[in-house]
């Protein structure tokens, strides 16, 4: 891009003479957001991890704010509703100039050129590096997932899911998820994350691809252990690949993690791919090893035995069938426990 002698006087941009015409050299920055907050430009070696928390809180997060809307101007009011939401200030706007050019000097100490025009300012309007590219992880997620799911060659739509699921290494802005500028675009990102990762294993399962659908699976429990139909189709993928214990192990590991954590029983489906794995294990012929470690898988922990409905349904049935031929006479008692130091609102979900 040729420029005059007064653009760069004005601007400060790096450039170099080639065939008697001004040619300006500006690197690239990539920027990511899903999980942490990095910029890179392009020649650094590793990226720079900045934090939307603490001191620097405010300069970063109106970084960050230009960033995602770098393809328009952000006026000096609108950074000052974002910035100081609630905060009554005698001179806003000299409060915000100040931000902006602390950003910029961070900016500068990360090692960024000419970081003076970065975050640029013409007629009380703002704009991130409007003079250079910025490549941003989200945009990139959000462009491949899109035609991952318009694509209708199931090959080529899982290539294009498995490069979008890389990108999405956390939630968006994971230290800002809580504030106002970001809960939406949170929501609607991770949505568009599970809903991809939903048909991508889907397609997989479908073309015989069994252990790329474990390895997805995977991936999204690790980040969302309450993604519930993920653990189901993990257990599918593992069952089908001959895999039946590991499947079992899944589950022992899922159902205690939402007893102890959310305070719920593992749901029909998962209970369902439970019975399959058993089945698959020890429906046909089993050595007297095999039968013993499926009794006496581990030893029993002291306390009150936990279940969920179904299993407490059969234990009964099991009773009222040997009182039957008995001719025992029995009756049921309900006892009901409450710790009345737990909040009121997470006792309900005991």
């Amino acid at each position: 891009m040729s420029r005059t002698a007064k653009e760069i006087e004005t601007t400060g941009l790096p450039c170099e003479a080639q065939n008697g015409e001004t040619i300006q050299v500006v690197p690239k920055i990539d920027v990511t957001m899903f999980g942490k907050f990095t910029l890179k430009q392009e020649g650094m070696e590793v990226p720079h991890a900045v934090s939307l928390t603490g001191r620097s809180r405010r300069l970063w997060t109106l970084t960050a704010y230009l960033i995602l809307n770098r393809n328009r101007g952000v006026s000096a009011q609108e950074l000052i509703d974002l910035l100081w939401p609630e905060a009554e200030n005698d001179n806003p706007l000299s409060t915000l100039q100040n931000n902006v050019s602390r950003a910029r000097a961070a900016l500068a100490e990360l090692g960024f050129t000419h970081a003076k025009v970065i975050i640029h300012n013409e007629k009380g309007y703002y704009r991130w590096a409007p003079d250079r590219e910025t490549q941003l992880d989200v945009e990139q997620f959000e462009t491949l997932a899109k035609a991952a799911l318009a694509e209708e060659n199931m090959e080529k739509s899982v290539a294009l899911a498995q490069k979008a699921v890389a990108l999405y290494t956390g939630d968006f802005l994971t230290e800002s998820a809580a504030e106002f500028w970001c809960i939406n675009l949170n929501t609607y990102y991770r949505s568009l994350y599970t809903r991809l990762c939903r048909a991508a294993v889907d397609r997989l399962l479908k073309l015989g691809r069994i252990t790329d659908a474990e390895k997805l699976c995977t991936g999204v429990i690790r980040l969302d252990p309450a993604a519930e139909e993920f653990s189901v189709f993990l257990m599918q993928a593992l069952i089908k690949n001959k895999n039946p214990k590991k499947a079992l192990e899944h589950y022992d590991y899922i159902a205690s993690l939402y007893r102890e954590v959310y305070g719920v029983s593992p749901s029909a489906e998962l209970e369902a791919q439970k019975a399959l794995a058993v089945q698959e294990i020890y429906g046909s012929e089993t050595s007297e090893d095999d039968i013993h470690t499926f009794l006496l898988e581990k030893e029993q922990e002291p306390g009150a035995f936990c279940c969920d409905n179904n299993v407490f349904r059969e234990i009964v049935n099991l009773h009222v069938r040997e009182m039957r031929r008995n001719d025992t006479p029995a009756a049921l008692m309900i006892v009901r426990l409450a710790n009345r130091s737990i909040d009121p609102e997470k006792r309900a979900y005991i």
